[in-house]
């Protein structure tokens, strides 16, 4: 059951760290709240980054 939830935990952090780097290729740092990106968690980076596809597009 362990390796389960290692393969688990390492796609999320895959995941997360892949809007990451999107938003960081937008230019963008910080939330709209004005917390660094690097502190939020999955949910919040898709949040932030569909906050900025929208305003891009």
């Amino acid at each position: 059951m362990g390796l389960l939830y290692q393969a688990v935990q390492s796609q999320n952090e895959m995941k997360r760290n892949f809007v990451l780097s999107r938003l960081k290729d937008m230019g963008i740092h910080h939330s709209h709240t004005g917390l660094s990106i690097d502190l939020l968690t999955y949910e919040e980076l898709k949040i932030e980054l569909a906050k900025a596809s929208a305003v891009r597009s």
